[in-house]
């Protein structure tokens, strides 16, 4: 099985080549498209043709600079990559926590490009004063990180103790994330205007507020929800179920545009 890294002129992405349905994924924030490799590879060996690219200043991507890392920045990003690798040919996308939201975001803007949509573990608030609340509100740890203006040397000793799924990324791309995507809190917002075929995973042990939101929705027909009894980080303590639950989606497509 062969795997590529190559630079285009907005991104470097990572290629798992294959003859079968071309599987877009996103990662999440402070990751980097490497977060995908175990399911990107399990996928390449089921004949997929997977593309993982790293976000706007993340990565192999931190080089890249951006004015605020906004929702509009993060998604031209998307499109100038997948366009200079397969142009107009729509594909599945998948995202993960920050990745889902951008991926949704995507999905609204080129409904055409995107056959399915799979969003996993991202943040589902309804609201910004939800978002930022409850986020700074976790814990004492939160708040220093989100608040305090010694929170870059807090991010710097967080990484050393222990957050092993950390990617490279600059401060900049990571506090436009924070401020210009996740406390924005419009991913309630973005999914009920989804028009493409979308399956929403969350985790049991994930934030509760995510499922609750979730719940209290009048769910379109082209949307479907899906707990699942892990944490945060599904794709990598679950990849099997992530794998399938892609494989599914672009299985089940297949057969809806056949009959």
């Amino acid at each position: 099985m062969s795997f590529s890294r190559k630079s285009s002129h907005h991104a470097y992405i990572h290629e798992y080549p294959g003859s079968g349905p071309k599987i877009v994924l996103l990662h999440g924030l402070l990751a980097s498209a490497r977060y995908w490799h175990p399911i990107a590879r399990q996928l390449q060996r089921d004949g997929h043709h997977v593309i993982t690219i790293d976000l706007l200043g993340f990565g192999y991507a931190a080089n890249l600079s951006a004015s605020d890392y906004s929702y509009d920045e993060h998604v031209e990003h998307i499109y100038s990559t997948i366009q200079d690798v397969i142009g107009d040919e729509p594909f599945t996308l998948a995202g993960h926590s920050l990745g889902g939201l951008v991926a949704m975001r995507f999905a609204r803007k080129y409904p055409k490009l995107v056959s399915q949509l799979l969003v996993f573990n991202s943040p589902f608030y309804t609201n910004a004063h939800e978002a930022q609340s409850t986020i700074i509100g976790t814990s004492r740890i939160y708040h220093f990180l989100l608040t305090s203006r010694y929170r870059t040397a807090g991010w710097a000793i967080a990484r050393v103790v222990g957050f092993h799924l950390w990617g490279k990324h600059t401060a900049k791309a990571r506090e436009g994330a924070i401020r210009h995507i996740v406390f924005k809190g419009q991913g309630i917002d973005d999914l009920q205007q989804l028009e493409t075929k979308t399956v929403v995973v969350t985790g049991l042990r994930d934030r509760k507020v995510y499922i609750d939101n979730l719940m209290e929705l009048t769910i379109p027909s082209n949307i479907k929800v899906v707990t699942a009894p892990t944490g945060h980080h599904l794709p990598r303590t679950k990849p099997q179920t992530v794998k399938h639950l892609i494989q599914r989606a672009i299985t089940e497509m297949r057969t809806s545009s056949q009959s």
